[in-house]
């Protein structure tokens, strides 16, 4: 019989390291189950991520152990269990505003934890879905170039996220981004093998393969997709489907309101082969604080006509007054 929720995460009200209280699940894969939880003397609301790869573990009879299903997956499971770790090493090195806080991380219960700071807001891919009157100004100035920022931030310190998509990216309750999950983030340049993670859509080639090169251009191809889903509202055609014929629609045919500039630095930053792909988030960063000023000069000539034209009708000017 399948396991069902209850049968595998903590219950409400688990304290664990007698500090954090389990309050209820809101995610899980393969890997982990993230739960909201709080500190038992702050209060404060956190976020906090079990390590359980559901393929090799059992959750004990005291509802909080975590057992091997077998015991010649041991060494698989703490092999996990160390590549799980290796996101709460990388965000507490990582002091940045948009991006998710680290708090704790430690072993019990036969498995490990990572406790991070709990935002409230929705992820980018709601927020584009749900926020119908989103100016591309607001959107560009606000959310587009800070990410870009904090992109820039985390590869100066040697590290590629790797998993950059609208689901991991938070819009804050102040309507500022907050990059979340680095659980497949990695020091690019010490690394020659590479754990596969990919996100349909979003994931570039070489992202497919251990052994193929790994580098700043691979967060671009993700972030480019990222963009084209903000301004599309479609995922990109995945990499994979693209190898034998390119089928990819430019995001032009779904937003006119852009310019040819932009639309083909997007392209250009989901092409397939990486050697062809745009290496500078410099340049993107600089297309795209171009594009925001000019939006932005367009919506201050239309406000101004619009007074304009208040100032020259004041019958509509006194009516609207009443």
């Amino acid at each position: 019989m399948e396991l069902t929720v209850d049968d595998v995460c903590l219950g409400e009200g688990t304290i664990i390291k007698n500090t954090y209280k389990i309050k209820k699940v809101i995610h899980r894969s393969e890997l982990s189950i993230v739960y909201i939880g709080h500190h038992i003397k702050s209060k404060e609301i956190q976020i906090i991520k079990e390590y359980f790869p559901k393929a090799l573990a059992l959750r004990d009879l005291d509802n909080k152990s975590m057992l091997c299903r077998l015991p010649s997956s041991k060494g698989k499971y703490y092999e996990l269990m160390e590549a799980f770790f290796n996101e709460a090493v990388i965000i507490r090195g990582l002091h940045h505003k948009n991006i998710v806080e680290y708090i704790d991380h430690f072993e019990e219960n036969g498995t490990g934890y990572i406790v991070m700071k709990y935002y409230k807001g929705k992820t980018l891919d709601t927020y584009i879905r749900e926020e119908k009157e989103i100016s591309m100004s607001y959107l560009f100035k606000n959310i587009i170039l800070p990410l870009l920022h904090t992109l820039q931030f985390i590869h100066k310190q040697g590290i590629i996220h790797r998993d950059i998509k609208p689901g991991n990216i938070l819009i804050n309750e102040d309507g500022s981004p907050v990059l979340l999950d680095f659980g497949s983030a990695i020091y690019y340049k010490n690394q020659s093998n590479h754990k596969i993670f990919t996100s349909s859509g979003f994931s570039p080639l070489e992202f497919y393969s251990e052994k193929a090169k790994q580098g700043r251009y691979s967060d671009i191809y993700s972030f480019a997709a990222t963009l084209y889903y903000c301004l599309s509202r479609r995922v990109p055609l995945d990499v994979s489907e693209r190898l034998i014929e390119d089928r990819i629609e430019n995001i032009k045919q779904y937003n006119k309101n852009i310019t040819s500039l932009l639309s083909r630095m997007i392209m250009w930053g989901l092409s397939i082969n990486s050697r062809e792909r745009c290496h500078s988030l410099k340049l993107f960063k600089a297309v795209f604080y171009v594009e925001y000023l000019r939006l932005k000069s367009i919506e201050i000539w239309m406000e101004k006509r619009e007074k304009k034209k208040e100032m020259a009708n004041p019958q509509f000017v006194k009516k609207d007054m009443h």
